[in-house]
């Protein structure tokens, strides 16, 4: 499976995936490049280039856990200097992001990474990228679908969702049976960050792009209902 991708999309699936400091260079040669992941035994699994038509969410860029991903890129005739370069996640702004100077005028690079070497902990599921890097010279941003393979059940993010999903509803509960507001609208928020990140390692996004943030808000409404809900009841005479 190949086709085209817009490059800063790539760059934030490898900046989501690596959490390494050589993201750098990604941005300075971001605005054509070819990506291919392989599996466990080096076996080509996916490969996506770009400039070009966004990943779909049907149709991401896959990633194995425990494989590599090659990467070459180029800023072609575009020398981009003194640059800045950001990566967001659903939308969501990422520790991913930084500055160079250049002063040696990079245009290209290529290198492999070991995916489970570079991250802190294994994790799944589908993820909506974007990015962007400008300077003087130029600029390139760009958007795109990338699914990290894998049974979610058992890696830290499943229990953190489910921990978060249950701690939610108990003081969505508390807050109707007894009337605390604060309860109700931090149990509210609680549930739907956990479902939310539930949602999304299992590669689930009913709601596309938009999913984590769409059921984060959905969360806190309810618990605002709950809030409103439980003071009703604590006012009835009894």
């Amino acid at each position: 499976m190949r086709r085209a991708l817009p490059i800063a999309a790539i760059l934030a699936a490898i900046a989501i995936l690596v959490l390494a400091p050589s993201v750098g260079a990604f941005t300075l040669n971001g605005c054509t490049m070819v990506v291919q992941s392989s599996g466990p035994d080096g076996s080509a699994l996916d490969a996506a280039s770009g400039p070009g038509a966004a990943g779909t969410e049907a149709d991401p860029l896959i990633v194995d856990w425990n494989g590599t991903v090659n990467w070459s890129g180029t800023t072609g005739s575009q020398v981009i200097k003194k640059n800045s370069w950001h990566v967001e996640v659903f939308y969501i702004p990422t520790p991913e992001r930084g500055n160079s100077a250049n002063d040696g005028g990079d245009t290209s690079g290529d290198g492999t990474i070991n995916v489970k070497d570079n991250a802190p902990f294994r994790f799944t599921g589908l993820y909506f990228v974007s990015g962007a890097i400008s300077g003087d010279g130029g600029s390139c941003d760009g958007s795109g679908w990338v699914k990290v393979a894998g049974d979610p059940v058992g890696t830290l993010p499943f229990f953190v969702g489910l921990v978060l999903a249950l701690l939610g509803v108990l003081m969505l509960a508390l807050g109707v049976v007894r009337g605390q507001v604060l309860a109700s609208i931090v149990g509210g928020l609680l549930a739907g960050l956990g479902v939310a990140v539930l949602l999304v390692i299992s590669a689930s996004v009913p709601l596309g792009a938009a999913t984590p943030l769409a059921i984060l808000a959905i969360g806190i409404v309810v618990g605002i209902a709950a809030a409103l809900l439980g003071r009703s009841r604590a006012s009835r005479p009894l």
